[in-house]
């Protein structure tokens, strides 16, 4: 479970300049005194989450099955819950005075990871698919509206070559985990449409900075040279989108801050950028000063290419994500994570 990770100069609400900082302010105008509601607190996600809303002033409810850290930042009240029991999130807004009409959801609690959907499938739904779906009923029944769901660039089907994927490019449940991420996007989904969910889906790519988990494939690239050994990858060839975290978090705030539409809204939350496991894995070899892997055609992954369109989001948000990867690993590296 990550923990808050605190950045000297690259809080999340802090990363930009000039016309995007006259952005900044509108967002926060909007998340000032907002309350706040987030389940899987103690998430990665969460993790950075927590401070970034702090930081906007905003009031957040924090819940989840694990306990709080200690110190909490400013605006931040825990609560200790487990939402697979009946009634939870209806019994943590009440005991936290929380007014859900005025209220943004972050549903962020899941099975995270694809080895554990693997694992357990029936979990898997139980803990991704059904539990959003709980989480959403019970969001209306309270009198909430406005929900935003994390999903994921899994979902698609990969492209050797050709245009970046947009959010109407074809999905498969062809495992344990996107199978359950496309039943919660469908689930959530009717409800938008039958009782007037505000939903924003994000559709994350490779999510990587402190305090991620580590069977992810940069957490293990880093392990690896952290222990002086070259990271060979499985899949070096591979071409992905990795998006900093602060990135994410900040396009998470944007998205979560949008004007409902009717039915909800599906948008990548990615840079549009693709880099081979390898490049990322050179990155961080000459961090470590290890021996970089080999770069170049024909490794293993190759013609596989997981790069997200974000013209939505950019259309929306007036933004982009700001994070280059040589920057991005820098500071997870010299985090420690």
């Amino acid at each position: 479970m990550a923990r808050p990770v605190k950045y000297p100069r690259l809080g999340c609400y802090e990363l930009f300049e000039g016309t995007q900082k006259q952005r900044m302010i509108d967002l926060k105008a909007f998340w000032r005194d907002r309350p706040v509601v987030l389940t899987g607190a103690r998430g990665f996600l969460g993790g950075h989450l927590i401070p970034a809303l702090s930081g906007l002033g905003a009031r957040v409810l924090a819940l989840d099955i694990a306990p709080a850290w200690p110190g909490l930042p400013a605006g931040i009240a825990w609560r200790q819950a487990d939402l697979c029991a009946k009634g939870a999130l209806g019994l943590a807004l009440e005991a936290a005075e929380i007014d859900p009409s005025q209220a943004v959801l972050f549903h962020l609690a899941s099975l995270s990871m694809p080895y554990q959907c693997e694992d357990d499938p029936d979990r898997a739904q139980a803990l991704t698919a059904d539990l959003a779906m709980e989480m959403g009923r019970a969001w209306l029944t309270a009198g909430g509206r406005r929900m935003l769901f994390p999903s994921s660039a899994l979902i698609y089907q990969p492209r050797p070559q050709g245009p970046d994927l947009g959010e109407d490019d074809p999905v498969s449940g062809r495992n344990a985990y996107t199978r359950a991420k496309l039943a919660a996007e469908q689930g959530l989904s009717a409800l938008a449409t039958e009782q007037d969910l505000a939903l924003e889906m994000a559709r994350l790519s490779n999510v990587y900075g402190p305090g991620a988990i580590a069977q992810t494939v940069l957490a293990e690239a880093m392990q690896k040279a952290r222990d002086g050994q070259t990271p060979l990858m499985r899949a070096p060839g591979e071409v992905l989108d990795f998006l900093y975290v602060a990135d994410a978090i900040q396009g998470l705030l944007r998205l979560a801050a949008l004007e409902p539409v009717a039915g909800g809204r599906r948008t990548n939350l990615s840079t549009g950028q693709g880099h081979t496991v390898a490049q990322a894995a050179g990155i961080i070899a000459r961090l470590a000063g290890v021996t970089p892997p080999p770069e170049g055609p024909g490794q293993p992954g190759h013609g596989k290419r997981l790069v997200l369109d974000n013209r939505r989001l950019r259309q929306l948000t007036g933004w982009a994500p700001q994070m280059a990867l040589q920057e991005g690993l820098a500071l997870t590296w010299a985090a420690g994570a």
